[in-house]
C-alpha cells in the first residue's frame, strides 16, 4: 500500500491491477535492498519511508534506472544489430562504460566475500551512473544515425546489467513505474 502511495500518479495510463502489481515490485524491491544494503555484520535499522524513495540508495531508484532504460529502448523501436563507437564519447558514455564493465569482478567478490552489500552498493553505483548518462546525453536525437545506435546499444548493455544485478539480490525490474 505504501509503494503505491509511493507512486503516485506516475503512471495514470495504466490498469489498477497493473500499478498494483508494480507497487507490489516496488515494495519488495524496497525491502529487500534496504536489508541487503547493509553488512551483513551490523544491525539494521529500516525505515519504510526512507526505502521507498525514488531518490538515493533505495531499491526503487534503481529499479527506475532500468524503467528509464527500457523506455529509451521502447521509444527507439528496435535495437541496431550493431554499432560502431568510433566517435569522440562523452565523459558520461565512458564511465557508463567502466561500470558495466566491472559487473563480473563485483559478481565474484560479492559471492567470494558472502557479502550481497558489495552487490548492492554496485547496482546503487550503476543506476547513478546511468540516470547521470540519461541527463546528460541525448540518445534518440543522437548527431548522427551511428552515434544513435552506438548509443542505443549502450543503453541496452545498461538495461541488462541493471536487470542482472537486481536479480541477484532477489529484486524484480518492473516494466513501468
Amino acid at each position: 500500500k505504501r509503494a503505491l502511495a509511493a507512486m503516485g500518479e506516475r503512471t495514470p495510463e495504466l490498469s489498477d491491477q497493473y500499478r498494483k502489481q508494480i507497487a507490489r515490485q516496488i515494495g519488495l524491491g524496497a525491502l529487500a535492498y534496504g536489508m541487503l544494503s547493509v553488512d551483513n555484520n551490523k544491525d539494521i535499522v529500516f525505515d519504510i519511508n526512507e526505502a521507498l524513495s525514488f531518490d538515493g540508495r533505495t531499491g526503487p531508484y534503481i529499479q527506475n534506472a532500468f524503467v528509464r532504460a527500457n523506455s529509451i529502448l521502447k521509444k527507439a523501436g528496435s535495437l541496431p544489430g550493431s554499432a560502431n563507437y568510433d566517435y569522440e564519447l562523452s565523459n558520461h558514455e565512458v564511465q557508463l562504460i567502466e561500470m558495466i564493465s566491472r559487473f563480473p569482478a563485483i559478481v565474484q567478490q560479492a559471492a567470494g566475500e558472502y557479502r550481497p552489500l558489495v552487490m548492492a552498493t554496485y547496482a546503487y553505483d550503476l543506476a547513478n551512473t546511468f540516470h547521470s548518462f540519461y541527463h546528460a546525453v541525448q540518445v534518440l536525437q543522437s548527431e548522427t544515425e551511428e552515434i544513435k545506435a552506438a548509443r542505443l546499444r549502450l543503453v541496452a548493455a545498461a538495461r541488462q546489467t541493471i536487470s542482472n544485478a537486481l536479480l541477484l539480490l532477489g529484486i524484480t525490474a518492473p516494466e513501468a513505474m
